[in-house]
Formats: C-alpha cells, sequence, structure tokens
C-alpha cells in the first residue's frame, strides 16, 4: 500500500472525473492482469471453475467498476473508459439480464480477450502486483474471501497501480482543487480538471527540462570527446603507415 502523503480521506463530495477516469483504467488493468494470468495457466475449464471464475469477476466489477460508473452518472459526468472495460461491461450487462449464463460469459471473457493481442499488457498498463489477487491461486478450489472495498481502499489501490509505471507513463495528481462551487457538480468538474491539466502541464515541463538537461550534458562529453578521438585516429594512420614502411 502506497504512504504518499497525497492520500487523504475520500468522500463522494471529492470525487472527480478525473478520479473515475484513473480507477476505471485501473479496472481495465485488473481485467487485463486477469484474463493474461488465467490464459497461461492449464486448469481444466470445469462448470465448477467457470462459475467461480464469474463470482469472482463480478466482485472486481461490483468493487472497481459499477460503483464509479454510478457516481459519475450522479454527478452528471462522463469519464473515459477502455474499449476493453467497455465490452466487458457490455457482457455483464447481458448476464445480469439473463441473455447469457455464468459459463457462456466466461467463454466470451476468453475470447474477447484472447486474439493473438501481445500488446494487451502494455496496452492496459499491467503491473506486477494487485492486492487481491486472486487470479494468481486456485481460486476454484480455495474458496478465497472476497471483502468489500470502501471508495478510500480503492482509490489507494489506484494510486497503488499508477506508481508502479514507468516514469512518464502516467502522471496521476494530487494536488488539492481550489475555486469550486458548493452545489454546482458540473462547474466543479469543469475546474477540477482544469486544475489537473495544469498540474499535468508543469510536470510534463519538468520532464523535458530533465531530459534537455541530460542531452545537454552527452553532447558536452561527445564534444570533449571529439580530441582525443582524433588523436587516436591519427595514432592509428601513423602506426599503419609505419607498419607498410617496414614491410
Amino acid at each position: 500500500m502506497s504512504n504518499s502523503s497525497t492520500l487523504y480521506t475520500y468522500q463522494l463530495s471529492d470525487f472527480t472525473a478525473w478520479d473515475a477516469a484513473n480507477v476505471l483504467e485501473f479496472a481495465t488493468s485488473r481485467f487485463a492482469g486477469i484474463w493474461i494470468a488465467c490464459d497461461r495457466n492449464h486448469t481444466p475449464r470445469t462448470p465448477a471453475y467457470k462459475t467461480s471464475f464469474i463470482r469472482h469477476l463480478q466482485w472486481e466489477a461490483d468493487c472497481f467498476v459499477f460503483p464509479y460508473i454510478n457516481i459519475s452518472l450522479v454527478l452528471n459526468v462522463h469519464p473515459t473508459m477502455p474499449d476493453l472495460l467497455r465490452a466487458i461491461i457490455s457482457r455483464f450487462s447481458r448476464y445480469q439480464t439473463g441473455t447469457i449464463t455464468a459459463e457462456e460469459l466466461h467463454d466470451e471473457f476468453v475470447e474477447h480477450c484472447s486474439p493473438n493481442n501481445p500488446a494487451l499488457r502494455f496496452t492496459h498498463r499491467v503491473v506486477s502486483n494487485y492486492r487481491y489477487d486472486w487470479w494468481k491461486d486456485r481460486f476454484e478450489l480455495l474458496g478465497l474471501e472476497l471483502p468489500v472495498l470502501n471508495m478510500q481502499e480503492v482509490m489507494e489501490m489506484t494510486q497503488d497501480h499508477f506508481e508502479q509505471l514507468p516514469m512518464g507513463a502516467m502522471l496521476v495528481p494530487g494536488l488539492e482543487v481550489t475555486g469550486q462551487v458548493e452545489g454546482d457538480a458540473l462547474f466543479n468538474q469543469i475546474v477540477a480538471v482544469r486544475a489537473h491539466l495544469h498540474h499535468l502541464g508543469e510536470a510534463m515541463a519538468s520532464l523535458l527540462e530533465q531530459k534537455n538537461q541530460i542531452v545537454t550534458g552527452a553532447m558536452s562529453t561527445m564534444t570533449q570527446l571529439e580530441v582525443p578521438i582524433a588523436e587516436l585516429e591519427q595514432a592509428l594512420v601513423n602506426s599503419g603507415r609505419q607498419f607498410v614502411v617496414k614491410e
């Protein structure tokens, strides 16, 4: 769990479209990680296995997806949603309305993720460590307890996820948003997005400045090496000439 000082106790009034987008991207990463792990194991896909798998997959959706989509609807915001997550939600909707069975949902989940997609891990930012990574064990035999997670826990897990990504892959803002107006959800979302974009702009400028300093240092080193390299080349030429004269 992250010990970052930027974390605080989340409440519904603090939740922004930016938070929703981050949570949903984190959820998508978990779904991608689940598919990769299950695709690599060779556990027999019995009806009991598929039923247990969907029970655990339902827990994922109930903890990391549906509550935050519902909150977004209440706040009248529309967070971005990866295509993979959109496809999974569509299949869950069919399952919840009785259109498909748990076994069919399992098969469709596996089929949707599988078509020769070596970039699945990178596209959806799969990382090494997840809390409650039930898919790494024989979940269908162990009967793992699936806890109820509150918003604070989910936001901490989301930040932990992004902290595992390479520097610059994703910048999760932890700034305090000011200038919001009580009772005006849409205006507050605009203020939050503006603050986050400004924060990201500053972070990107700092990152580019660091890269520029590295390039400048490398060019300076190359310049300092030009004279020794030229002297070495001349020495090799002279040595070659002396060798030819002796022959």
